[in-house]
């Protein structure tokens, strides 16, 4: 396990759930915040064709959340696009490059 990939990870991780909690409420401000946390993620611990991954992930991630969401479990209060608000696809696009970052922190060294 490379331990500092894990834990800044984990860092980023945390930071965006601060940053949803905190601003959820200026969609503006919210996605500002999501896309620094990944320019910042980039440059402390960047990996292969991350724009990729994010944008893999915040179409994969919104897409299927959205699904869901038809089904009724849950609902956001402030719906921009679809039925999701519209700093959703950057927060999937950050948990997405955080995830595989997370990954390969917690297998390599093994």
């Amino acid at each position: 396990m490379e331990k500092r990939k894990t834990l800044y990870s984990l860092l980023f991780i945390i930071l965006a759930l601060i940053v949803v909690v905190v601003v959820w409420r200026n969609t503006s401000l919210l996605i500002a915040s999501l896309i620094l946390l990944a320019i910042f993620k980039h440059r402390i611990i960047p990996i292969k064709i991350e724009f990729l991954w994010f944008v893999i992930s915040a179409f994969i991630g919104t897409g299927m959340e959205s699904l869901v969401m038809l089904s009724g479990p849950w609902s956001y209060t402030n719906i921009d696009i679809l039925n999701f608000p519209l700093w959703l696809p950057f927060l999937w696009g950050l948990a997405g490059i955080t995830g595989v970052t997370l990954y390969q922190g917690l297998i390599e060294g093994n």
